[in-house]
């Protein structure tokens, strides 16, 4: 089947009709359809463009010496933590190697 269909003439036509009917429900009242649409718009305008409190998370800038000072400090905070061998029940064999080297 094509995925590009091009559209018949009852298509044509229901189209054709709902435009000029929602055009015509504008034009009579358009006060049930502003409220949406003024909805939408304001939606689509803070999805687009949010406000400057969202991106920022509240934190300032700092600037690329602080930064990277941080990160090297939070890295040698992270590198503290040891593994710890746990010793278990079962016997040790020296003779077979490790099954994950």
């Amino acid at each position: 089947m094509n995925m590009y269909r091009r559209l018949s003439l009852p298509d044509y036509i229901i189209y054709g009709l709902l435009v000029v009917g929602i055009l015509y429900r504008f034009l009579v009242n358009p006060g049930p359809l502003l409220v949406p649409l003024l909805v939408f718009g304001v939606i689509f305008l803070l999805y687009k463009f949010p406000p400057n409190r969202l991106q920022k998370h509240g934190r300032p800038i700092q600037s690329g010496k602080r930064t990277t000072e941080r990160k090297k400090y939070e890295e040698r905070e992270r590198r503290k933590a040891h593994f710890r061998v746990i010793p278990g029940s079962k016997p040790d064999s020296d003779e077979e190697p490790p099954k994950y080297h």
